[in-house]
């Protein structure tokens, strides 16, 4: 039996969330192979190895040249990358966000741009992409699917809330805006549930110290509460009978590999607006912002003006909301009727199985490939 080489991989990926971190963790566990090396500051790399766990180690010391390169829905971080002189291999789950060409990674930068499938009769396949020999379609980056048991109740999930590192968002913002968050959100449809008499299994998410507190002071001492790892959540989902989560693409992709029904929560950050539309059936109730916080036609002109001003007006809008005694109105009314619509099956749509569940496979066949092709 011949033994694979090993080879040294950098890696990267954009903290919006967990959909990055979670993605590598997945492409990561297909490479045994690999001496991983996290690229960024020390504040990134600190966020990725917190989440990854003690189970991941990493390359004590730096090379002089690397092997290969993967950077997960991180357009900025190529160029630097690439100037390295590695092959770079990009992942991208939120290709169906990007519309221009300086959104997207430089694509002739790349050995290979991998985009997450995604249902295209909904959103078309952006101009860039089109007829690039470097582009591959990969399937949904998500966890091996398991067999689902249920009959553990309810598992909410706010995923990872927060954004780190991004230009001209400054850290307080994000905080008050998860705050506020939690406060027009979470605890209304914590109480929502208990007076309705539903049983919660867990509260899973990214939820702060202070946030945790409040909701063990709210629930059984049973309930899961805060941040899961990778490989907990997975088994949380199997026992579950409904997850009700933010729309964050790697959950609805993964809730759909194991058939768990599924309805959506507000939106936390600006992909989860189309992966709304995008993962669920037509006519569904997206439990979507009320015109009061979110208005759309505000949301799209901060969209042109980049990244930062859309994230600016989201969490502000967010914040002002929570100080208003209406919009708390208008939000719990929201879930109220997400909750009373909401089909057996959930509201995904029944063909996403169709976008397959290999893709951490087949980026880390590619990454292997480049790997060992850049050695010889």
């Amino acid at each position: 039996m011949s033994v694979q080489p090993k080879f040294s991989l950098l890696a990267a990926t954009r903290h919006v969330g967990w959909g990055g971190v979670s993605k590598l963790r997945m492409t990561l566990d297909k490479l045994p192979h690999a001496s991983v090396t996290l690229h960024g500051d020390e504040h990134s790399v600190a966020i990725t190895r917190e989440y990854l766990g003690a189970r991941y180690t990493f390359a004590a010391d730096r090379p002089a040249k690397f092997d290969v390169a993967l950077v997960i829905n991180d357009p900025p971080a190529v160029n630097g990358i690439a100037d390295l002189g590695a092959p770079v291999i990009f992942v991208d789950s939120l290709s169906y966000v990007r519309k221009t060409d300086a959104e997207f990674p430089p694509l002739d930068r790349l050995a290979y741009y991998c985009a997450q499938k995604y249902p295209t009769d909904c959103f078309a396949i952006a101009g860039p992409l089109r007829n690039r020999e470097n582009v591959r379609w990969v399937d949904a980056i998500v966890p091996v699917p398991q067999k689902r048991r249920g009959g553990g109740g309810i598992v909410i999930n706010l995923g990872g809330l927060y954004v780190h590192n991004l230009a001209g968002i400054a850290p307080d913002l994000v905080n008050r805006g998860v705050d506020s968050y939690l406060d027009l959100v979470l605890f209304p449809l914590v109480k929502l549930l208990q007076s309705s008499k539903r049983k919660i299994l867990a509260i899973c998410g990214n939820i702060n110290a202070e946030g945790c507190r409040r909701l063990r002071a709210l629930v059984p001492d049973n309930v899961t509460v805060g941040p899961q790892s990778g490989g907990a959540f997975e088994r949380i989902l199997t026992d579950a009978d409904l997850l009700i989560s933010a729309p964050g693409t790697t959950t609805l992709l993964q809730a759909a590999s194991i058939d768990l029904p599924t309805i959506l929560l507000p939106s936390e950050n600006r992909s989860q607006i189309p992966n709304a539309r995008l993962y669920t059936k037509p006519g569904a109730d997206l439990g979507e912002w009320p015109e009061r916080v979110i208005n759309e036609s505000e949301f799209e002109r901060m969209r042109l003006q980049g990244v930062g001003a859309v994230y600016q007006y989201f969490f502000q809008s967010i914040i002002n909301a929570a100080a208003s005694k209406e919009a708390h109105e208008e939000v719990l009314a929201v879930m109220r009727r997400v909750l009373s619509n909401a089909p057996a099956d959930g509201i995904l749509d029944s063909n996403l199985r169709a976008l397959g569940t290999a893709g951490a496979e087949q980026v880390a066949q590619l990454i292997t490939q480049v790997a060992l092709g850049s050695t010889r």
